[in-house]
């Protein structure tokens, strides 16, 4: 647990090791889904009832892509947050008395040591990363479900 990085990047790759011994498909982003994604309502329109169902193909592929990336970060912020805590369990209850918020207890025993300091930025930067692709796959499932309905009028 001396290097932080390093155990992440092993914890990575043996996750990835496991997807892989069990044929798990590695999802690709669909090619053109800028496209589909920023099309306008002209555009949609001139698109034959096959086209439609292509680009809600992508974009049910798109919303597969990112559940693997969310699934990839939430890992990342698990492991971060065992990692503090099993760096910090032990030093916990020097940073006050049992009528302390445990947040200032975490926080306080996490500034003392350099290695959860690093932990911590790295937590964040997961949990960021998995709020910026959250509740999208949700809008995505949608659009295509809307293409789908298009196409079926066609």
């Amino acid at each position: 647990m001396n290097d932080s990085p390093e155990q992440l990047k092993i914890f990575v790759k043996t996750i990835e090791e496991w997807a892989s011994s069990k044929y798990l498909a590695k999802v690709e982003s669909p090619k053109d889904i800028e496209t589909v994604i920023n099309a306008d309502f002209e555009e949609m329109q001139s698109w034959s009832q096959q086209t439609c169902h292509i680009n809600a193909f992508r974009l049910y592929a798109y919303s597969e892509y990112l559940a693997g990336i969310k699934a990839k970060e939430k890992n990342v912020l698990d492991w971060a947050d065992g990692a503090i805590w099993f760096i910090i369990s032990s030093t916990l209850d020097n940073y006050g008395d049992g009528f302390t918020k445990w947040e200032k207890k975490y926080y306080s025993a996490i500034k003392e040591n350099p290695l959860a300091t690093k932990i911590l930025k790295a937590k964040n930067h997961a949990h960021a990363r998995v709020q910026s692709v959250d509740g999208k796959q949700e809008i995505l499932i949608k659009m295509a479900d809307t293409l789908n309905n298009m196409a079926r009028r066609k």
